[in-house]
């Protein structure tokens, strides 16, 4: 493993613990998914959404819209490295009044660009910035041009509402337009093939999509698709990743506590795992979970730099 993969592992295990962590504070949330997703947002934005990190605000920024509101943990953890929450707004999901609800709400100057509500409205709300997009650039020029992220989930799928996206998306071949599919085969209370089979990627190869699969824990791979997402000029792209639900969570004897539905919708130790050892096992401190790693603040911190050269 290369020490920039080595690196981008670190944070994405210092997002595993931070999003487990948040959920066991608040005693209520969904640990599971997020840990599964951290890597993809490791890489997304540690090397490719483009923002001005001194205004938020900025026009012609990429957008990340999160679709599955469920997994704020992940999304609010990826920005707390960011630079844009801090540790007590992590401690206080899912509280009165907090800046951290359990299902977010937008807030531009935290990066946070919708607010979730059923699945699969996130992804048609992406599709509408998609579209604007390409309006502008239409009309004013590509100066104006930016992608688009939407970032989805097994149930977000299984919606009707996403087949009408699919099909939209397709026609129009919006290639600004890149959705992460996190594919762990879990949803709240039981195994996804024990309700749907379908054959998503040539669902989405019918409507005109470029389909890219990876292993969604992967590095390199995720890396490549982003590449190639952002490469295609006629059709927008879907990157389906296989994920693991709860990645890296163990249990009371140092089993393995992965890929288990009950993560799904309560806190680890609800669930039976083991807290504190999943924790040390992420390469964490039990005694300190909501500790920043020195290879976050170093990849964030370098990302940073990058961004600013690239909106001066």
């Amino acid at each position: 493993m290369s020490s920039t993969n080595s690196k981008l592992t670190r944070v994405a295990d210092n997002i595993r613990i931070l999003s487990a962590s948040m959920v066991e504070k608040a005693k209520s949330g969904h640990p599971g998914g997020s840990m599964g997703g951290a890597d993809f947002m490791t890489v997304l934005y540690t090397e490719f959404l483009r923002y001005d990190p001194d205004n938020t605000s900025y026009p012609y920024r990429d957008r990340f819209f999160l679709d599955p509101g469920h997994m704020s943990p992940m999304l609010y953890s990826t920005l707390s490295l960011a630079g844009y929450y801090t540790t007590e707004d992590l401690q206080s999901l899912r509280q009165w009044g907090s800046v951290t609800p359990g299902h977010p709400e937008a807030d531009f100057a935290r990066g946070v660009e919708n607010t979730s509500g059923p699945l699969g409205q996130g992804h048609a709300m992406a599709l509408g910035a998609a579209i604007a997009e390409r309006f502008m650039a239409a009309r004013f020029g590509e100066w104006m041009a930016h992608k688009t992220y939407a970032y989805i989930s097994d149930g977000a799928v299984e919606e009707e509402i996403s087949q009408g996206v699919g099909r939209i998306a397709g026609h129009l071949g919006l290639s600004n337009f890149i959705m992460y599919y996190d594919s762990n085969n879990i949803q709240l209370s039981t195994k996804v093939d024990e309700v749907m089979t379908e054959n998503v990627a040539m669902k989405y190869e019918a409507w005109g999509w470029n389909v890219l699969s990876v292993d969604g824990h992967n590095i390199n791979e995720i890396r490549e698709a982003l590449v190639a997402a952002n490469s295609e000029t006629e059709r927008p792209t879907l990157i389906i990743g296989r994920t693991v639900m709860g990645k890296g969570a163990k249990g009371p004897s140092g089993e393995s506590f992965e890929d288990k539905v009950s993560t799904h919708g309560q806190p680890l130790t609800a669930a039976g795992a083991d807290f504190d050892a999943t924790v040390e096992n992420l390469g964490g401190d039990p005694n300190d979970p909501f500790a920043v790693f020195a290879e976050s603040l170093e990849a964030f911190s370098e990302r940073r730099e990058a961004l600013r050269a690239w909106a001066a």
